[in-house]
């Protein structure tokens, strides 16, 4: 059986993406993306966190400016992890397609490739 793992979300970024190289060379983005939602006159605003891997990362990493408006294409990933005994969890979003609009300070990239499943190291 096959099932899907699939989510698309826009919003602003929260701070300045951040760049750093896994043990192989692999460059991994992070991104911190914030989602406003108006349901009957109140305003709901959900945080994610996004990663983005290899030279899709790279490309993009310039654009990843805080206020920056981007739209994430990819699939949820769960971390867990214990800590002095204590189990914890954390879904994040991985990253395929990053779509930036106007942003402050940044200009607007051209169409981003997806990566291939080989530049995610897991």
């Amino acid at each position: 059986m096959s099932y899907t793992n699939f989510v698309a979300v826009d919003g602003n970024l929260t701070k300045d993406g951040e760049v750093t190289f896994s043990g192989s060379g692999t460059a991994v983005l992070n991104l911190s993306i914030a989602h406003n939602t108006k349901i009957k006159e109140k305003e709901e605003v959900s945080f994610f966190d996004v990663v983005a891997f290899g030279k899709h990362a790279e490309y993009v990493a310039d654009f990843a400016v805080k206020g920056a408006t981007v739209t994430v294409i990819g699939r949820l990933h769960q971390d867990k992890w214990e800590k002095d005994g204590k189990k914890y969890s954390r879904t994040k979003i991985i990253a395929n397609q990053l779509v930036f609009g106007k942003a402050k300070a940044a200009a607007t990239p051209a169409q981003p490739s997806r990566p291939s499943d080989d530049d995610i190291p897991f």
